[in-house]
């Protein structure tokens, strides 16, 4: 079979299916490994059998846990090398040697990860702050008595479903089947194998999976991308102020209408998450349920981009029916570069109105972007290099993703319009990348397996 089946279910770590919208409060700690393969061994056998998988009747009442191993972590804990040689060679490499690919800083100046070994990622999600604070008190301590070296906590912001520039955030996913049995209107089908390792993947083939002796590691698991994110939410709001007030001529009432409008340009979406292929003019709320909120297409309502640019965010980090070719063609190609995203916020969010007037409170802000792939070639590390930080995405000269695409105030942004295009200039960089790593989120009997050893 090439969907999980219930059983399937029971062993699979529920983040995949989930993503634990139900608890607010997330916690991300970070941690290298002693010398002593054994005790970490013994570590992980005792904290796997509080891994939520995303079966209901196995969770516990209280938080959410989820364990993932970098290969760093795997030969810590005793997996041969030979084993971990058949991790995909990105996974092996990890994200600090993919700068190049990634468009990011030197991992030098990396707050997470770089000059540190990051062997695990202990995730935890609770309902309320106090829960929080006792789940990573326990796994702070397990992880240290185990001879550990475990890094400062990273706390997500409480979650409210918009990322920091106030645009609601994770409204595109695609279908994984398994769990439920219908998509949504609008949400794209995929083969289980695009995120699960075990199943077949968009080609009809089994994704690279790491085998020990005769156990499958891989089967029931996927990679794990983690990256933290500052957003200079004052810089990217008072750009498009400035221009907004450039256009404007004065009249504030339009300053405001277009610096809303400009936003939206840029991201391709309203803060309310309506989609400008529907309603290019105004933010209506209509269109940002979940029946209605993804059930578009580009080519078909706007194949020039004279509604969504071209160059905007959500554009190009999903193409959808118009990457090329017929609809069909594109939807086939597309299809094979999906991952699911489960990233949550992290820092107290900066008011619009100081947004726009580029009052920034100096706090720190931004997203920890987290996403599952069975290839992070062919998934995460695609859509960044492919669609995103390519300046010359689908003809653009120049062009650069003006949310995350490092313009470092060398791009420009297209508006097609009539009867004159706008072009804004100086595209400045208003995401960051801080640190992170890759990593394997293994099933709950390959953790078990893990755990054994030798």
């Amino acid at each position: 079979m090439s969907v999980p089946q219930a059983h399937d279910l029971d062993d699979i770590q529920g983040i995949v299916y989930l993503g634990w919208n139900s608890h607010d409060y997330a916690a991300f700690l970070f941690a290298t490994l002693g010398d002593d393969p054994r005790a970490a061994r013994a570590w992980l056998q005792t904290v796997r059998r509080g891994v939520t998988p995303v079966t209901r009747h196995r969770r516990k009442v209280h938080g959410r846990l989820q364990i993932a191993l970098s290969p760093s972590g795997l030969a810590a804990l005793g997996v041969p090398a030979d084993v971990i040689e058949m991790l995909p060679p990105e996974a092996q490499a990890g994200m600090a040697s993919r700068r190049r690919v990634l468009a990011d800083p030197d991992p030098q100046t990396w707050q997470l990860g770089g000059r540190a070994r990051l062997d695990v990622l202990v995730m935890v999600y609770a309902k309320d702050d106090a829960t929080r604070q006792a789940l990573v008190a326990e796994h702070r301590h397990a992880l240290a008595a185990s001879g550990a070296t475990v890094y400062a906590e990273e706390l997500g912001w409480p979650m409210d479903q918009r990322e920091h520039f106030g645009f609601a955030d994770g409204v595109s996913q695609p279908f994984l089947p398994g769990l439920h049995t219908e998509p949504h209107p609008g949400q794209d089908p995929i083969a289980a194998g695009e995120i699960l390792l075990g199943y077949r993947n968009a080609y009809g083939q089994y994704p690279i999976s790491p085998i020990w002796d005769d156990f499958d590691l891989g089967k029931n698991g996927t990679y794990l991308v983690f990256r933290k994110l500052a957003q200079d939410v004052a810089g990217f709001w008072g750009w498009i102020a400035d221009h907004a007030r450039r256009f404007a001529g004065g009249d504030p009432v339009a300053h405001a209408q277009l610096t809303e409008l400009l936003g939206a340009k840029l991201v391709g979406r309203w803060r309310s998450g309506a989609p400008l292929t529907l309603t290019p003019d105004r933010d209506d709320p209509v269109y940002a349920t979940r029946d209605r909120v993804n059930a578009f297409k580009f080519l078909a309502h706007d194949p020039d981009g004279m509604r969504c640019p071209i160059s905007s965010h959500v554009r190009r980090a999903n193409p959808r029916d118009a990457r090329g070719g017929t609809a069909q063609e594109s939807e086939t190609i597309v299809n094979r570069h999906r991952i699911l995203r489960r990233g949550r916020s992290y820092g107290a969010p900066l008011p619009y109105e100081a947004a726009i007037a580029r009052r920034d409170d100096g706090e720190r802000r931004g997203l920890y972007f987290i996403c599952l792939q069975s290839s992070i070639a062919r998934g995460f590390e695609f859509i960044q290099q492919t669609w995103l930080a390519n300046p010359g995405f689908l003809g653009l000269h120049q062009e650069p993703d003006p949310i995350i695409g490092n313009g470092a105030g060398e791009g420009h942004i297209t508006i097609p319009a009539e009867p004159v295009r706008l072009r804004l200039d100086k595209v400045p960089t208003v995401v960051t990348n801080l640190g992170g790593d890759y990593f394997f989120l293994p099933s709950l009997s390959a953790l078990a397996r893990i755990g054994e050893g030798p």
